[in-house]
């Protein structure tokens, strides 16, 4: 499912709340100074021992794979394309939980606990390992030596990682922002032992050589696991497991509409506006249109309960109940507001609309890259008295503004269109980490 924490590195007050950034950073509390004492000694001995670890004797066929959020996304995708297609790979999975290693071994992938003794065997044998949400995804100071790719989770509509304006969560004394400094200067110190950042598009490739401090020849473009999922094929069967659609009950004639709202760290009562049954009724009555809303994992599930009708044409939809890329695949138009899944709908090249009641407020202060404006173009949906009836145009095929912004995003994020994502990556993957070739591709 989707990500919208948009940081590299969990942890970073990129990926907490504004008002949190300070008590994340260990700025505030019971005795702070001996808090930021620990956290440097504990860093410098993790230092230390990533460096031991590339005295490890390590396996180029070995590829370790994890996600802290569990079993899913980029990292899930490209495994089970490994375990379908190169057998001479030997792929892991470090699970955190025993539903998520239930999951990957139902997928056919060897699984490691992460709190095991075996992990930390595992991690000093991989030649190749991969994270997706940060640093966090596996034991990084085990992994020196390893060829470590962070495939990333998206392209960011938000600044990430060293682009994230640190000051603004330290304002006032000299020392915390000396502190800031340190810990920005050691966020671009771990991002320096990533071989590979693999960038979706010319958009994500730009943002990533300032959010990682990399050159771009260390972040090719070479799509992204998502993307084979989205276009459909033998990986997004191997998510589903049939048909989709019906699953949701949703008909061949229907026109399924996507609604991805992205997380407010305020809550959601405050910025999500109700509509009655009277007015979707009007507005979708007599037609095909079909609605799923999936909000964002850290949403508050209730308030939407509370501001959306129980009508036919709309489904609420809980995290666990589908993979959000592979709704992706089914949608016919996309609703979202800041997620960075427009840039992977976009892919598709069907329409696309906003809906940002809050777009005056929300976009103060959260760091975009470009004024908001620039993105839609102004076009977005501050209410559902205009959003309601530009579905329902969609659906009619008359949707002319919601083309025209899927092309304009298109354009925008310059994404490898390519089929192949998985193999591309394997195959580039391979060739940088040296696997000999008769390993990597067998006749």
């Amino acid at each position: 499912p989707r990500d919208d924490s948009e940081t590299a590195v969990p942890g970073s007050p990129a990926e907490q709340p504004p008002q949190l950034g300070k008590a994340m950073w260990g700025l505030t509390g019971a005795r702070p100074g001996l808090r930021m004492a620990a956290k440097f000694a504990r860093r410098n001995a993790m230092s230390a021992v990533f460096l031991a670890s590339r005295l490890a004797r390590r396996d180029k066929r070995v590829w370790l794979f994890g996600n802290h959020k569990g079993f899913r996304d980029n990292p899930r995708y490209l495994a089970e394309h490994l375990v379908a297609e190169h057998p001479e790979i030997e792929v892991w999975w470090q699970a955190r939980s025993r539903k998520e290693a239930d999951a990957a071994r139902a997928a056919g992938v060897r699984v490691v606990m992460r709190s095991s003794r075996a992990s930390g065997r595992l991690h000093l044998r991989a030649g190749v390992a991969f994270i997706c949400s940060g640093f966090m995804d596996l034991r990084i100071p085990r992994l020196g030596g390893a060829y470590i790719v962070h495939l990333y989770h998206g392209t960011a509509l938000k600044r990430i990682s060293l682009d994230v304006e640190f000051e603004r969560f330290v304002t006032g004394s000299r020392f915390l922002r000396w502190y800031a400094a340190r810990q920005h200067a050691g966020l671009a110190s771990r991002h320096r032992r990533v071989s590979m950042v693999v960038a979706a598009g010319e958009l994500a490739q730009r943002r990533f050589e300032t959010a990682f401090g990399l050159p771009a020849e260390r972040i090719p473009i070479l799509g992204t696991p998502r993307f084979d999922v989205i276009q459909g094929g033998p990986a997004y069967d191997r998510v589903v497991g049939g048909d989709l659609r019906q699953r949701l009950g949703i008909g061949a004639d229907d026109h399924l509409v996507l609604w991805l709202p992205t997380w407010r760290e305020s809550g959601d009562a405050g910025w999500l506006p109700a509509v009655d049954a009277a007015t979707v009724e009007q507005a979708f009555g007599g037609s095909n249109v079909k609605m799923l809303v999936k909000p964002h994992p850290y949403a508050e599930f209730d308030v939407y309960r509370q501001r959306l009708p129980d009508h036919p044409a709309l489904r609420l939809l809980r995290e666990d109940d589908t993979d959000v890329n592979a709704l992706l695949h089914v949608a016919d138009t996309l609703v979202t507001d800041y997620s960075s899944a427009m840039f992977d709908y976009a892919l598709l090249h069907r329409p696309i609309h906003f809906f940002a009641p809050d777009a005056a407020e929300y976009t103060q202060g959260r760091g975009f890259y470009e004024p908001y404006d620039d993105l839609t173009g102004g076009r977005e949906h501050r209410g559902w008295d205009s959003l309601l009836p530009a579905l329902r145009e969609a659906a009619e095929g008359t949707d002319e503004a919601g083309r025209a912004m899927a092309e304009r995003i298109a354009a925008l994020a310059g994404n490898c269109e390519e089929p192949g994502n998985c193999e591309r990556i394997f195959g580039a993957v391979a060739a940088a980490a040296g696997v000999p070739r008769s390993e990597a591709a067998p006749a």
